[in-house]
């Protein structure tokens, strides 16, 4: 199983963007749903390698946030609120979004057991969020519309957005998207090793 725990950057002086995340997560398949923990934190439990790391790559696009993913098992039956979970991959979260106050793109990996394809993972998700993070606010929103939507067009993102096509052709010409994207795939790859760690009779929560 898979917690994702995230904690806002410099929340004091910036305004709440908690309504803000849990908007751009929703379409990402959840056990137990994203919610606010406390304060400034969200966190949800997931149990699909490819939500985890479109998960992140949402985070990344809205930017400002510390990332921490624990892996591990959880304890039943699942809680219908994340606040109320226990067990090895709650505390693996907690463990690593507080290391990623400090830790490279704010990110880590933290799984019990730890094996090489979770830090394969942490690094192909640092790749990632740094991506995202060396561009503009606007910039983000370009690349993430062409991942959302792989068959639109140059001039159907900058209508989106309401800017020039040359603007989009700019952000877009020097392959962030590619990078996001094969980063995201590799990220896939090493955490699906792990599987599905979860205990028989799991059930999703709506």
């Amino acid at each position: 199983m898979f917690v994702l725990t995230i904690d806002q950057q410099d929340s004091r002086s910036n305004v709440d963007a908690v309504p803000r995340i849990l908007d751009a997560l929703s379409p990402i398949a959840t056990v137990v749903p994203f919610a606010r923990t406390i304060g400034d934190e969200v966190q949800g439990v997931l149990d699909d390698p490819e939500a985890v790391a479109e998960g992140v790559r949402r985070i990344g696009t809205d930017s400002g946030w510390h990332i921490g993913i624990g892996i591990g098992e959880v304890e039943r039956p699942l809680p219908e609120a994340t606040a109320e979970g226990r067990g090895a991959a709650f505390y693996a979260a907690r463990q690593a979004v507080e290391t990623a106050k400090s830790a490279p793109a704010h990110l880590v990996v933290d799984a019990d057991p730890y094996s090489e394809h979770s830090g394969l993972a942490e690094a192909a998700l640092r790749l990632l969020v740094s991506t995202l993070g060396e561009l503009r606010s606007q910039s983000r929103g370009y690349v993430g519309f062409r991942l959302d939507h792989p068959d639109a067009t140059q001039a159907e993102i900058a209508a989106e957005f309401d800017v020039s096509q040359q603007a989009v052709s700019r952000v877009l010409a020097a392959g962030p998207a590619e990078i996001v994207a094969g980063a995201e795939r590799l990220a896939r790859h090493h955490l699906a090793q792990h599987g599905p760690v979860q205990s028989e009779g799991a059930e999703h929560v709506d």
